[in-house]
């Protein structure tokens, strides 16, 4: 069996509406690997539902998470998965963040919260596989905490596990095929370079469910993932006044004081404020005219109230931040995950 160079994929030629489809078995990349690397064009808009890796041996586990995804940090108990191995936690894309946000505060935060939970990560390490930021401190650190194992870099799709893999091989001056982009699930193997006398494996990334690749068409959803550091913008909002993310959400300031709320998103994702509307009428009839991108799947509507004054934050994963101060009640509209 060959597979494709790019993602992994079992090649095949029988079937060119399934994954993996070559004219030719003589051909490196599958179609739709050429297809992205020369045109930056997706044929397949099937996002494949990858599980946990399977690691058969103890390890060092890096576990690779986009800042994009921070609520998710401890979904996955990964002591259990990969028992007897060691955990250096990635956080990848720290340069989308705004350069106030204190990293040291994030980082002991994020330690603290594990050691609730008896998880011990050896080392949290924020980098940008983007920018090239960071990797030789995580080789370093994965060097320190190795032990003779081989090293496996596991997390969600879109954390930018692949193309930290392939930021790695350059600096151990190393080359790998591997291909990286902003669709979701597009590593369907695992690939393999040469670490300290043992191997670091890249492997396909975690099925991500509610993300945005699942509602909308890869032109749709490229360019509003927010992968660069993104401008705040600032609404002085009154109760009962809302803000329409694209025509993908809607949050609402129903109940409370007169506040500044702050939203960071993509330039591209149109932000609209408008009165609100307890039925979201507007948004429904206007999503796909005045606020796109949008989708005809199930939207669901959570509440919520908060009751101190501190500070809060709410991600819509890949897309927004939400950021505001005290005490309120607040509705949001957004697709079902």
């Amino acid at each position: 069996m060959k597979r494709c160079s790019g993602c992994g994929i079992i090649l095949q030629d029988q079937n060119d509406h399934a994954l993996g489809y070559v004219k030719s078995l003589d051909h490196d990349l599958c179609l739709d690997c050429f297809n992205l690397k020369h045109y930056s064009k997706v044929r397949h808009e099937t996002v494949v539902k990858g599980d946990m890796p399977q690691v058969s041996e103890a390890a060092l586990i890096i576990y690779v998470l986009s800042v994009n995804h921070l609520s998710l940090r401890l979904k996955y108990r990964l002591d259990r998965h990969f028992p007897n191995s060691r955990y250096i936690l990635v956080l990848n894309h720290a340069d989308t963040l705004e350069s106030s946000v204190n990293l040291g505060r994030m980082i002991h935060k994020i330690k603290h919260e594990a050691g609730q939970l008896k998880m011990k990560f050896d080392d949290i390490i924020p980098t940008s596989a983007l920018q090239d930021h960071n990797i030789d401190l995580l080789i370093d650190s994965m060097k320190t905490y190795q032990e003779n194992r081989n090293i496996y870099l596991v997390g969600f799709q879109n954390s930018g596990k692949s193309l930290l893999f392939r930021r790695i091989a350059e600096h151990l001056n190393q080359e790998t095929p591997v291909l990286s982009g902003k669709k979701p699930g597009l590593t369907q193997g695992n690939f393999e370079i040469e670490f300290n006398h043992k191997k670091l494996i890249d492997t396909p990334g975690i099925f991500l469910e509610g993300g945005i690749a699942s509602y909308l068409h890869y032109d749709q959803y490229k360019n509003i993932q927010i992968d660069s550091r993104v401008k705040p913008r600032n609404y002085q909002l009154d109760p009962l006044q809302s803000v329409y993310i694209g025509g993908i959400a809607a949050f609402s300031f129903v109940e409370g004081t007169f506040r500044g709320i702050t939203f960071y998103a993509a330039k591209q994702l149109n932000l609209h404020r408008t009165k609100y509307d307890s039925m979201y009428q507007k948004f429904i009839e206007r999503k796909g005219d005045l606020f796109l991108p949008t989708t005809d799947e199930a939207y669901v509507k959570h509440t919520f109230i908060t009751k101190e004054d501190i500070k809060y934050d709410i991600a819509i994963a890949d897309i927004c931040f939400i950021h505001f101060e005290g005490k309120g009640q607040f509705k949001c509209l957004h697709l079902k995950a």
